[in-house]
């Protein structure tokens, strides 16, 4: 007997060797198994924000406007809202809860325009009801503000029911120091801005926090943010300060401060001299 035992062939081996190449018959092509999918409704509701401010919100500090640049910046993910009408529910509530939203244009192509529709007023009110944030920003136009910046039940602002912060960014104070001596009526921009605040103020009756910001030539102690300051302290809210400026309590605060009062008095000398 042999030392090595061999192997008996199987059945359907020894019946393919007797057949030719073309009898033998050819198997169908393996096909991948399908990825495994999960309902995205499954998962916690946490969860589902979660990854829907990914998706909508990628970028912190974002402020929605009208403005030119909406179809690169926008428009792509408004898309999502057309997935199905649960998730595009969900995904607006996410979109108009986390962005902050301007109240009156800047940009300079929309502000020349005579008749022109502030971001507020094109959208429903449903939208409207979920924003958390809205932005005012001071200086374009200083002198000779656009007529639509009025606030008018046309607005819409009665509808933002849920808004609990406004952001001011004051671009330029032309009742400041630097421009002492040039403008005749530097009061009138004051007025008018406070005046504006407090009309918002009245319209937002959730509101709780005023975020104050600006650029470098604008002075926390001049009369603009005076009198915005006021306004806010009367309507009984909270001040806070932007990233900007840092205009807090702390020592770069401070310093800040200090350097601004020595710009303010070295401008008033140069205007005596003169």
């Amino acid at each position: 007997m042999s030392d090595t035992l061999e192997k008996p062939e199987s059945d359907s081996l020894s019946s393919l060797k007797h057949l030719s190449i073309s009898e033998i018959p050819l198997l169908p092509p393996s096909r991948p198994n399908p990825p495994k999918t999960f309902s995205f409704f499954l998962l916690p509701a946490e969860l589902r924000s979660r990854i829907l401010s990914l998706l909508l919100c990628p970028v912190s500090h974002f402020t929605v406007d009208i403005s030119e640049e909406n179809h690169r910046t926008s428009t792509a993910r408004l898309n999502y809202f057309l997935v199905s009408k649960r998730f595009g529910f969900e995904a607006y509530h996410v979109f108009y809860s986390t962005h902050t939203f301007r109240i009156f244009p800047t940009n300079y192509s929309f502000i020349i325009r005579k008749r022109t529709v502030p971001l507020l007023a094109r959208l429903p009110v449903h939208y409207l009801n979920v924003i958390t944030k809205l932005e005012l920003r001071l200086g374009p136009a200083w002198s000779d503000a656009p007529k639509y910046w009025v606030i008018t039940n046309q607005l819409g602002l009665q509808h933002c029911q849920n808004v609990r912060t406004l952001k001011i960014f004051i671009e330029v104070d032309p009742s400041g120091s630097t421009f002492k001596g040039y403008i005749l009526n530097a009061r009138a921009y004051t007025d008018f801005c406070g005046d504006l605040l407090r009309q918002i103020m009245e319209r937002l009756p959730l509101l709780e926090t005023i975020e104050y910001d600006a650029y470098s030539n604008v002075e926390r102690d001049g009369p603009l943010m005076t009198r915005l300051l006021e306004e806010t302290r009367k309507g009984m809210k909270k001040i806070t300060w932007g990233k900007e400026r840092d205009w807090g309590d702390s020592l770069a605060g401070k310093l800040e401060m200090a350097r601004e009062r020595a710009k303010a008095r070295v401008n008033a000398e140069g205007v005596t001299r003169d």
